[in-house]
């Protein structure tokens, strides 16, 4: 960093390279600061702590955790970089029964936009732990993370549930998740996947499920699924360390972990489920996915439980404004290239409005990490937190060095 400085060349650090902001994209010509030999991973069972560098991923600690009878919030996908899901919030399966993990985050040891070397954690330099905890990008270069962990319940085994349902099953299984919105169990995650299969000509429709307990305390949400008339189903007991492997019939690695590919994503954040949105949504999305050969995206729905977020003293909260968000709809695009940007984004923006018009909030709500970059900073940090930021934001990266994909804006007023 401070080398780049001296020579006035922009740098970008990058962790695990999972991130697909368009944003991103306007970093030209710069130094790749790449972390992903930062590879520190001790687990303290004594101290309850996880300590960890910006090169290590969900699955690199998880079955160790496991192992020691432990768990903490992880994402949906295990070759995630921790780190960097964690300075916007990560949200994941096991968020309904222990939270986020920011919620997690002790301290950081990161390098700021001068190069100077500095500790934030409650009691040491704690406007920048606030702001680190959502809007972390912005501030500088994370090179260790320290989290505590709690303890597994049920010994760290919970069922993995997954269906597949004929496409003409989909409005029924939105009046079922409908349903259960004011039921929600606190041990559920939630993955609902749609699109179109161009190889065998059909548009698909999966429930990727997990609850955290015995496979008795699951069956009664089972059954309510299964009841829908699933072609193919299965679920058996795993390890919660193997669960991001082991769902949707063992493909969540090649649907979240391939890189190299034109993506971009599209997310609303919704308290209420309104079942004949998400039907117009699905059936659209599928239909424009069917008539483009090129076009390979899917819909995916993402519930969670919020009581548990809901519960923390904002006192000991920090940036991210979306603790109120139970479901997250996101388009998750996949085509071959800038040619068709603006007909990709242009659909986006129309299933995007319609959601946001039924989500319960009456405004776009999104996670920062799951955002495609044109919502502005009032809905990736929160409008009430933005003046903080803009004070911290000046302090420590007075140049902009950091936030390329949703940057902070110095000039912001209310």
């Amino acid at each position: 960093v401070r080398r780049a400085n001296r020579n006035n060349k922009t740098f970008f650090a990058t962790g695990g390279g999972h991130g697909a902001e368009p944003g991103f994209a306007t970093v030209k010509n710069a130094i790749n600061i790449d972390l992903s030999n930062f590879r520190e991973n001790e687990l303290n069972t004594t101290a309850n702590t996880l300590t960890i560098g910006p090169g290590i991923s969900f699955e690199d600690f998880e079955e160790n955790l496991y192992n020691a009878g432990k768990l903490m919030p992880v994402g949906n996908i295990y070759c995630v970089n921790m780190i960097g899901a964690t300075i916007g919030a990560t949200v994941g399966p096991y968020q309904g029964l222990v939270g986020l993990a920011i919620d997690y985050l002790l301290s950081v040891r990161l390098v700021t936009a001068n190069g100077n070397i500095v500790t934030a954690s409650a009691t040491e330099n704690p406007g920048l732990f606030w702001a680190v905890r959502g809007a972390g990008a912005n501030f500088g270069i994370i090179t260790s993370a320290v989290f505590k962990v709690t303890d597994a319940p049920n010994q760290g085994n919970l069922i993995s549930i997954d269906l597949d349902f004929p496409p003409s099953a989909n409005v029924s299984l939105f009046n079922l998740i409908q349903a259960m919105e004011k039921t929600y169990p606190k041990e559920m995650g939630f993955n609902l996947y749609g699109g179109y299969n161009h190889t065998a000509n059909q548009s698909t429709l999966t429930v990727a499920m997990s609850y955290f307990g015995t496979q008795v305390a699951a069956q009664p949400v089972i059954d309510q699924f299964v009841a829908i008339g699933p072609t193919r189903w299965e679920n058996k007991t795993v390890p919660w360390s193997a669960l991001s492997a082991a769902q949707n019939f063992g493909a969540s690695g090649e649907t979240g972990c391939f890189k190299g590919v034109w993506t971009n994503h599209y997310t609303v954040g919704s308290n209420r489920t309104d079942a004949v949105t998400y039907a117009k949504v699905y059936n659209d999305f599928t239909a424009f996915a069917r008539s483009r050969p090129w076009f390979n995206g899917f819909l995916a729905i993402q519930r969670f439980n919020t009581e548990v977020t809901l519960a923390l003293p904002k006192s000991e909260q920090g940036v991210y404004p979306g603790r109120d968000i139970s479901t997250f709809i996101i388009i998750d695009n996949y085509y071959d290239g800038a040619v068709h940007d603006e007909e990709v984004y242009q659909f986006s923006l129309l299933l995007r409005d319609q959601l946001v018009a039924t989500s319960g909030f009456g405004k776009l709500k999104t996670y920062i990490n799951y955002a495609f970059g044109d919502e502005g900073p009032e809905v990736w940090y929160g409008k009430e937190n933005l003046p903080r930021l803009v004070r911290l934001k000046k302090r420590w990266d007075p140049l902009n060095k950091f936030g390329a994909g949703n940057p902070i804006p110095l000039d912001y007023q209310e």
